[in-house]
């Protein structure tokens, strides 16, 4: 027997798929199943790690808290000084985990494919923000979450990535597990900001 991937909310696997069920006249939600996802961890921070795993994957890694770098088709996200999120495509994800794997045979580093373990949603519109407020604080910076920067944090009680992709557009990852219950909470949030 052969799995065939699926989209969590049933949609098509491998598109942006919108989430008919989440109802709001200010804010849309798509569910990103196009988007795949590489976690690559290393024992400890070395300099030499970060730009020899940029070159094979094909974007630099960034050294700071929250920072997002781009590159084509890919974005690498900070989660820790030791840890990064590698969006790509899912079709990459494979070749990507084997080519950042084989920088270190010695696995003081390794790559993982990790787009089975998250579920992408696009919340964007103007209410996306005071949407997610409702379950978390997004940041405690002066002027709110910087464009071009994510964070890991809670929304109702789930952990997430959050990244700000501009003002009104955002990208939220949950686990998959919990991706049914991240809409539901998101609806009924709608529902009651627009009463």
């Amino acid at each position: 027997m052969k799995l065939q991937a699926q989209s969590v909310l049933d949609g098509t696997f491998g598109s942006v798929n919108p989430v008919s069920r989440f109802k709001s006249q200010k804010a849309a939600l798509k569910e990103l199943s196009d988007t795949g996802c590489v976690l690559f961890t290393v024992a400890s921070h070395r300099d030499e790690a970060v730009h020899s795993v940029s070159n094979a994957a094909g974007v630099e890694l960034p050294v700071g808290p929250g920072e997002i770098k781009t590159a084509v088709g890919r974005a690498a996200l900070w989660l820790s000084p030791r840890s990064w999120l590698i969006q790509c495509r899912i079709e990459d994800e494979p070749l990507l985990v084997t080519r950042l794997n084989a920088v270190f045979p010695d696995k003081l580093a390794h790559a993982v494919p990790f787009t089975d373990a998250l579920c992408w949603f696009e919340l964007s519109g103007e209410a996306a923000l005071d949407l997610l407020t409702e379950g978390s604080f997004i940041s405690l910076e002066r002027g709110g979450l910087p464009v071009g920067h994510a964070k890991r944090t809670l929304i109702a009680q789930i952990a997430a990535v959050v990244i700000r992709q501009s003002e009104n557009v955002w990208q939220v990852a949950v686990e998959r597990s919990r991706s049914k219950y991240f809409v539901d909470w998101l609806s009924a949030a709608a529902g009651e900001s627009s009463q």
